[in-house]
């Protein structure tokens, strides 16, 4: 069977990766063999392929940290019955197929569409993640408004009944981001975080910074006394600056937030509850994410040289039949 491997840097991130032949996965006695279907690329695979993850992989490793699919064989302690529908959170999922213990897929209902249910276990569950805790009321701020986890983040907030102000590099987003559900756009720059708090018209108890670096500290600028900044993003840098006088003398929190820790942390009782949010609120059309493109996992490199172009829509898949 095919599978995708990450061999090391470059100056092109679709030149580090290989499509190798390997050997099938033996059924674990408590798991499971699951048949991937679909396979999106995110950020974080981008991390890896340019060296900028914090996790230094042995090479070559295997790519990708979400997918989907039918479960084709199942070990004697499996509780999950072959043909079943599930979502991978984890485990190198551009390969055809994966041996996967129980507690590491995320069950879901038959009829759901694998192509998105393939996309719920980094972004959407993120989104959750970077919600959870908020009261219903409360302010949150988020910058890179317009990116994939922003706009699900707007419409798990909307549903909790917590109010969002989204910071944007364009302001011509503005409309389309508060069609979403935001209470307030504004531009990224000097002074944002009075301008942001201006326009919040209520204390920020949460901001999310997808950006770090100087965004970092512009968005701490904007947190209320007893608040926290939260980064989750390394979109601009692999450093985060923040004006020392005032993480000294002020009372706001800033701490990272890692989709991979806290799903490991969790029980296996929560991420279902997780997953079956997530997947009502997918059938319900509330986090259906856009998608460009398709390539066959044969192609990988393609699909990665694709999810680089600039201007892109929607998010690159590798698919199987």
């Amino acid at each position: 069977m095919q599978r995708v491997f990450y061999t090391g840097p470059a100056s092109d991130p679709s030149l580090t990766v290989s499509v190798d032949e390997v050997a099938e996965p033996e059924c674990p006695e408590d798991g499971v063999v699951v048949a991937v279907r679909a396979r999106p690329i995110n950020p974080a695979d981008l991390l890896l392929l340019t060296g900028r993850h914090v996790f230094a992989p042995v090479l070559p490793a295997p790519v990708g940290i979400e997918g989907a699919g039918r479960v084709i064989a199942a070990g004697s302690a499996s509780r999950l019955p072959v043909g079943s529908v599930v979502a991978i959170p984890r485990g190198g999922t551009w390969s055809e197929r994966l041996a996967l213990r129980d507690d590491d897929v995320i069950p879901l209902p038959e009829d759901v569409d694998l192509e998105q249910a393939s996309m719920l276990s980094v972004n959407p569950f993120t989104a959750v993640g970077l919600v959870e805790g908020l009261a219903p009321g409360s302010t949150l701020a988020l910058n890179a408004g317009t990116s994939a986890v922003s706009r699900l983040v707007l419409a798990v907030a909307r549903l909790r009944g917590v109010r969002v102000v989204v910071v944007v590099r364009d302001l011509a987003a503005a409309e389309g981001l508060r069609a979403l559900g935001a209470a307030a756009v504004v531009a990224d720059g000097d002074d944002l975080g009075s301008r942001l708090r201006a326009a919040a018209e209520a204390p920020i108890v949460r901001a999310l910074d997808a950006v770090a670096g100087s965004s970092s500290g512009r968005m701490f600028d904007a947190v209320a006394e007893g608040g926290e900044l939260v980064v989750y993003g390394l979109l601009s840098s692999n450093r985060v600056d923040l004006p020392a006088a005032d993480l000294v003398f002020r009372d706001v929190t800033v701490r990272g937030y890692s989709r991979l820790r806290c799903y490991a942390a969790m029980s296996t009782a929560r991420r279902a509850e997780i997953g079956a949010e997530l997947v009502s609120l997918l059938r319900a059309g509330i986090i259906t994410t856009p998608i460009e493109a398709r390539y066959p996992l044969s192609a990988a490199r393609s699909a990665v040289a694709h999810h680089e172009r600039p201007n892109r829509q929607g998010k690159i898949l590798l698919v199987s039949p």
